[in-house]
């Protein structure tokens, strides 16, 4: 049986792997690090916790109230979702530079390999579209577990006690930011139109694929991420070789390229192959202005953003929901 027809007859857990490798992102493991190291581990773990909700929140929230995926799909929040896909492309993409910063390698290889990743998937999600994206993000979620275990090993055996000096962070500063950054979170999965088109996928079945309950499949993703999380949490306390910074750049690459191919392909699902094409050909050609914000300040731009809209749509979606329910109801 072919890769591709396993993924027909059982996809639950393809599409979890898939959601919780978007979901990551390149920033779970660099600013899980920096929140930890500067905030301390209870407004981190926090902030984790709030990453596993996110999706759990989403499979439930958009299979329970059936406006929101009609809200969501309208053609004005795609469009302001792909916006928000543009903004994590750049922000994976910041991430590869970055990482490959901290190398002997430099910046500059983090750039070409950002490219060259971005450009890869600007032609074959053109050509193969969704089972090409589940099933590259399921193969690479399972590599992504085996290099971050292989990683965390390695830097603590090499740290050997010499541990960096981490605080609780039960200050009221701290706990504030954890809590505020997990709040933000919240709303990130109603940005991809990728996880609408996982739903309406799953109900149209026009490929033979296997109807499955897709809200447990969210849930199962948020645990993915979770266990994810739970691997490389201990990284913070860790020191690293240049041959351990090389490969922790290798798997930060790759988890980042998850979410650089599902937000490309979000962009293409909110406008069409050909000005879908146009945008991702943009975004890549526009990346070098936005490098100077690094990770986190394009982390916390986005985050800032999208909470608003989302929670504007949810409350529509609500609201228009009763509307319909009460007006079911026989006078």
């Amino acid at each position: 049986m072919t890769l591709r027809e396993r993924f027909t007859h059982k996809p639950q857990t393809y599409y979890a792997l898939s959601i919780a490798a978007t979901w990551a992102g390149i920033g779970s493991l660099m600013n899980g690090v920096t929140m930890t190291q500067t905030y301390g581990v209870i407004p981190s773990l926090i902030w984790v916790i709030g990453n596993i909700l996110a999706c759990i929140l989403f499979g439930t929230v958009a299979c329970k109230i059936p406006k929101v995926r009609e809200v969501f799909r309208s053609r004005v929040m795609e469009y302001i979702c792909a916006i928000m896909c543009v903004f994590q492309a750049w922000l994976s993409m910041n991430g590869m530079q970055t990482v490959f910063s901290d190398t002997v390698l430099g910046p500059d290889f983090g750039k070409c390999i950002a490219y060259a990743i971005s450009i890869f998937f600007l032609i074959i999600l053109l050509r193969f579209g969704m089972i090409r994206n589940v099933l590259t993000d399921g193969f690479g979620w399972i590599v992504v577990y085996l290099m971050a275990a292989a990683v965390t090993i390695a830097a603590l055996v090499h740290t050997r006690g010499a541990v960096n000096e981490i605080t609780l962070g039960l200050e009221s500063e701290p706990m504030k930011t954890g809590i505020w950054k997990a709040i933000l979170l919240l709303p990130g999965p109603f940005t991809y139109p990728y996880f609408f088109k996982i739903l309406d996928y799953n109900d149209q079945n026009e490929d033979g694929t296997v109807k499955v309950n897709v809200r447990r499949a969210f849930t199962m993703g948020g645990i993915f991420f979770g266990i994810y999380m739970a691997i490389v949490f201990p990284l913070a306390w860790t020191q690293f070789t240049p041959a351990l910074n090389i490969v922790k750049a290798i798997l930060i690459t790759l988890i980042g390229t998850s979410t650089l191919s599902s937000s490309m392909y979000s962009i293409y699902i909110a406008f069409g192959k050909k000005v879908g094409l146009a945008v991702n050909a943009a975004l890549i050609a526009g990346w070098s202005i936005l490098i100077p914000l690094g990770v986190m300040g394009m982390w916390t731009l986005m985050a800032s953003v999208r909470i608003y809209f989302v929670g504007a749509g949810i409350l529509f979606a609500i609201c228009w929901n009763a509307y319909e329910k009460r007006k079911a109801v026989p006078a």
